[in-house]
């Protein structure tokens, strides 16, 4: 076995936490706990670095740890998260109503709500696969799960995307919505 060296564990951070942060943000919604997410991460395997195999596939174990922190976060949290979404989703609202953007602000109310509202795990599966582009294998293996599960949740999370969104997509603006959650993804993303 070779031990966590600390050169290995600064490479580590320095070529992971970025997209470890914004793996837990897809999770959380708020920079900071995302950011202090991460940093428990890499805290608890520096903890434990006698115990880890430096050549074992430790990115593998930075997303499922950070993953399963930041669902334990929701978990523990999930009043309070809920809450804080819909204080700043109000807040959107108010600031953009003067706009001509509010029929798009609406629409991407209504679709972040959407994502929100998912459970937890299909929520995580969900973003792991369409924000972050992970194939079902990899999601599987960095939250420990079967293949099986991963398509099973996202069937759920998607059927459950449509019912949710139904009412406010008619046929006729199909094509708009699909461009315009392209643009969503990216800006909410940022």
């Amino acid at each position: 076995m070779n031990p966590l060296t600390l050169e290995r564990f600064e490479t580590l951070f320095k070529f992971n936490h970025t997209r470890l942060c914004g793996i837990a943000y897809n999770l959380v919604r708020d920079k900071d706990i995302a950011k202090d997410i991460v940093q428990d991460v890499f805290f608890k395997m520096w903890k434990n670095r006698d115990k880890i195999d430096s050549t074992d596939k430790i990115e593998g174990y930075l997303m499922r740890a950070t993953s399963r922190t930041a669902l334990n976060y929701l978990r523990d949290n999930w009043r309070t998260v809920k809450i804080d979404h819909e204080s700043r989703l109000v807040r959107s609202l108010t600031a953009a109503s003067g706009s001509d953007e509010i029929g798009f602000t609406e629409l991407e109310s209504k679709v972040r709500k959407a994502i929100d509202e998912l459970p937890p795990k299909c929520k995580a599966i969900y973003i792991l696969s369409r924000h972050e582009g992970l194939k079902y294998p990899q999601i599987a293996e960095s939250l420990g799960i079967s293949i099986k599960t991963v398509e099973n949740q996202m069937s759920i999370a998607l059927q459950k995307l449509r019912d949710s969104l139904k009412p406010f997509i008619t046929p006729e603006l199909i094509f708009i919505v699909i461009v315009l959650l392209g643009w969503l993804i990216m800006r909410l993303f940022q």
